[in-house]
């Protein structure tokens, strides 16, 4: 398996909770080794990892580069050399990217029948589609960032949205 970007996570997370890998290791359960192998990319980064970080340390990006490496898709933590994650230019992206997707969602039509869509119709619902990516990545930082420079968990804020969720009926479990 190659290296990739949960792998550094792990590793990254690990250092900012001053911790070894032999005290992660006792704190989850796994050998040193496994802790090891998983930051080396030798194995993918494993569930109990990710919601550790989360739980004890209120860090979702392990769990977020872990999620999209395992399925090949959705939000990562953004880290190139011009991205800025403080949270006052995290919100105004987010703000940003959120009206550029309501624009492109408001310039197309999806009540037709996608057999009767027109070519460029499927163009601007195709630009409509990747507004709403971007705004999804965007409000993903905005809620992490968020969440790790104002001390709420990102753990119990998901889990008062699934109980949201449940009351109103949008899902069964």
């Amino acid at each position: 398996m190659k290296y990739g970007r949960a792998a550094d996570a792990v590793k990254e997370a690990r250092k900012d909770a001053n911790m070894t890998q032999q005290q992660l290791s006792f704190e989850i359960f796994e050998s040193r080794e496994s802790v090891s192998h998983q930051e080396n990319g030798r194995y993918r980064v494993q569930p109990n990892i990710t919601q550790y970080f989360a739980e004890k340390h209120n860090n979702p990006w392990v769990a977020l580069e872990a999620a999209a490496e395992y399925t090949g898709w959705g939000p990562v933590k953004l880290d190139g050399e011009v991205v800025d994650l403080h949270r006052a230019s995290v919100a105004m992206k987010t703000k940003e990217e959120l009206t550029e997707a309501l624009q492109a969602i408001e310039s197309v039509c999806v009540a037709n029948h996608p057999r009767s869509i027109k070519e460029f119709e499927k163009k601007q619902l195709e630009e409509a589609i990747l507004q709403a990516i971007d705004a999804i990545v965007a409000l993903t930082q905005y809620v992490a960032v968020i969440c790790v420079d104002y001390g709420f968990s990102w753990f119990k804020m998901w889990q008062q949205h699934r109980t949201k969720l449940k009351a109103k009926g949008f899902i069964k479990r």
